[in-house]
């Protein structure tokens, strides 16, 4: 049947004696000046070139992947190649028989080479691109002499709007004269066509899927997410801080194993309220929406969480570790007392905080709270500022005088910071006021009652300074009627998950921002840090990443360069992390098992004196 090519080619009507498709596709080809007599090397990719275009058309090659090969091995023959093109006619990825691949690299038909109508004539590839329908190619169809040798079947690959975005060729010998195998061809395609609607799929499932984590790790609240087989498939960094847990070790449990809920809670069920109630007293509950799809089917339910729990102190104090629990239930029983109360503890760890709760859970919490750092003033200075001053009873003094912070703070709290830094000369005095329960004004000769309560703080140690006689042994008698050791940030290193998002959302509004979450990458470095400078230390730290932060969500990139620098020198960073890591690894067993050792022991897979030994070490509180 060659004769009808040859006719054309001499110029003779053959309009009637050959497919229509293939008629056209030649006139074109004329139109393109094809030469019929030659093999063109024209618009052939260099490979850095063809690894462009294959990297441009990666989902294409992915969605092909497991395709191809499912073809070839369809055809049950070999003298076949399977062939992968892109929009444009390029081939980007070919498998096949050995011996007739190699044939068809001699014609150029293999990746690289574009086998677009304009450049290759009559084709598979190109008519079926052209066409936008599947087409075959056998024998003298093929515009190109030298092609002759070979039968081809394409289907175009199209996106959703119908649009070819690739082609699926099966070529052989021009002796196969299978009809069946453009319908493999086509079936192809569309295996390909939707492999990439999967993939599309995927990505917005992805795009939601992120879209709904950065908005619930923006919520102020607790955010939880359950699967219709009541599995938990998200929770906030705020919701896993309220469980006390980290978001990987909740997300993908099933909601009955983390909240205290019927065995048999089911999404379907009457209620939706789960509950969790831990060692600490403190309650959980969660208030959840079911969510159904169009035919009213469940697909999950979402909602927030929140704490029922009142801890003994008030918000100012954040932390529900054990060691927050302790200070906190101290703070709140010595509240109901008159006594005088010294806090003591390192730089950073919220002895101010401390006394201010005190404050506000005691019977005074309707008078005045004031606050002086003894360090910040000078020797000349701090006198004047406690008892205050007459007019003209100094160079400098104010017309009228001024009242000092004894008076100030009348039926209402004095915070005394850093008492170990105050001058003996003025200790004298504070004893006086102590134990009269009056204050003079300098200059004055007139004492005014006065109904305060004392609470002082230092980071020093007040017996050592006793005995190389810089502190007056009477007034550190009279000022630790009630002493309260506040523990540093690395003995409650579990508080952090909490601390961080209330200085994140602290940081926020002070910049008058927008509300930023943070990756759990983060924590890892933060648990590992040893804090010098406690919870001042941490709060500065993350007032730095959300002031240079640029994205949404804080991630290892914004912490300060001391926190990720690794020290060649020191094995500290790496003995603290695994300090952490242990502690943190007991007190959720324990948390688990409510405070059971021998279950807890269970879970870590040691034994109980083992169990019992670490808890000593790591100074836990069972």
């Amino acid at each position: 049947m060659d004769n009808h090519w040859k006719r054309f080619i001499n110029g003779e009507s053959v309009e009637s004696e050959v497919t229509p498709s293939i008629y056209r596709s030649w006139q074109r080809s004329l139109e393109y000046r094809v030469d019929h007599t030659l093999i063109s090397n024209q618009d052939i990719l260099s490979l850095p070139r063809l690894s462009e275009r294959r990297e441009a058309k990666e989902a294409l090659i992915r969605a092909g992947e497991t395709v191809l090969p499912y073809i070839f091995d369809l055809l049950g023959s070999t003298n076949y190649t399977i062939l992968l093109g892109d929009n444009d006619g390029y081939i980007i990825e070919a498998i096949g028989d050995a011996p007739f691949m190699t044939k068809a690299q001699r014609v150029n038909l293999s990746p690289g080479a574009s086998w677009s109508e304009e450049i290759r004539g009559t084709n598979a590839i190109g008519t079926a691109l052209r066409d936008n329908a599947p087409t075959s190619v056998s024998g003298w169809e093929h515009f190109v002499r030298d092609n002759h040798f070979l039968a081809c079947w394409a289907a175009p690959i199209q996106n959703a709007q119908g649009k070819p975005i690739g082609v699926l060729d099966i070529s052989g010998e021009a002796n196969h004269d299978q009809e069946k195998i453009l319908n493999i061809a086509m079936m192809g395609a569309s295996m390909i066509k939707k492999n990439l609607q999967l993939f599309e799929l995927e990505n917005q499932l992805k795009f939601y899927q992120e879209g709904a984590k950065l908005a619930s790790s923006l919520l102020h609240q607790g955010f939880l997410a359950i699967d219709n087989n009541g599995i938990i498939t998200n929770i906030n960094s705020f919701g896993a801080a309220l469980l006390g847990r980290r978001q990987a070790d909740i997300i993908g449990r099933p909601a009955a194993d983390i909240f205290s809920s019927p065995k048999g809670w089911m999404l379907s069920g009457h209620s939706l309220d789960l509950h969790l109630k831990d060692r600490t007293g403190k309650e959980i509950s969660s208030h959840l929406k079911r969510v159904v799809n169009d035919a009213g089917e469940p697909l999950g339910a979402v909602g927030t969480l929140q704490s029922n729990h009142r801890a003994p102190a008030n918000t100012l104090w954040v932390g529900r570790s054990r060691a927050s629990q302790r200070i906190l239930e101290q703070a709140s029983r010595v509240a109901a007392t008159h006594s005088s109360v010294l806090i003591h503890g390192e730089s950073g760890t919220g002895k101010e905080i401390i006394a201010k709760s005190i404050h506000q859970l005691s019977p005074r919490r309707e008078g005045p709270f004031v606050a002086l750092n003894c360090a910040s003033l000078s020797p000349t200075l701090i006198e004047s500022e406690l008892f205050g001053y007459v007019e003209g009873a100094f160079t400098g003094a104010r017309r009228g005088g001024k009242p000092g912070k004894f008076e100030l703070a009348d039926k209402g709290t004095i915070f005394l910071d850093e008492i170990g830094d105050m001058p003996l000369n003025v200790q004298v005095a504070l004893l006086r006021v102590l134990q009269e329960k009056e204050v003079s004004r300098i200059g004055d000769i007139k004492a005014k009652k006065i109904n305060v309560r004392v609470i002082t703080a230092t980071h020093k140690n007040l017996n050592a300074l006793v005995e190389k006689e810089l502190f007056r042994l009477d007034l550190y008698y009279r000022l630790k009627v009630v002493t309260l050791e506040l523990p540093p940030l690395r003995e409650r290193s579990e508080d952090i998950r909490e601390l961080v998002p209330h200085f994140i959302l602290k940081a926020c509004e002070s910049f008058n921002g927008q509300p930023l979450g943070i990756d759990e990458d983060v924590y890892s470095y933060l648990l590992a840090h040893s804090w010098p400078g406690n919870v001042r230390e941490l709060e500065n730290c993350i007032e730095s990443m959300v002031a240079l932060a640029d994205s949404s969500i804080l991630t290892v990139e914004n912490l300060p360069d001391e926190l990720i620098q690794k020290d060649s020198k020191s094995e500290c960073t790496t003995e603290t992390l695994l300090y952490q890591q242990t502690k943190q690894t007991i007190l959720y067993a324990l948390t688990q098992t409510r405070g059971k050792i021998a279950p807890a022991a269970k879970i870590l897979g040691i034994g109980r004196n083992t169990l019992y030994r670490k808890i000593k070490e790591l100074d836990i509180q069972v």
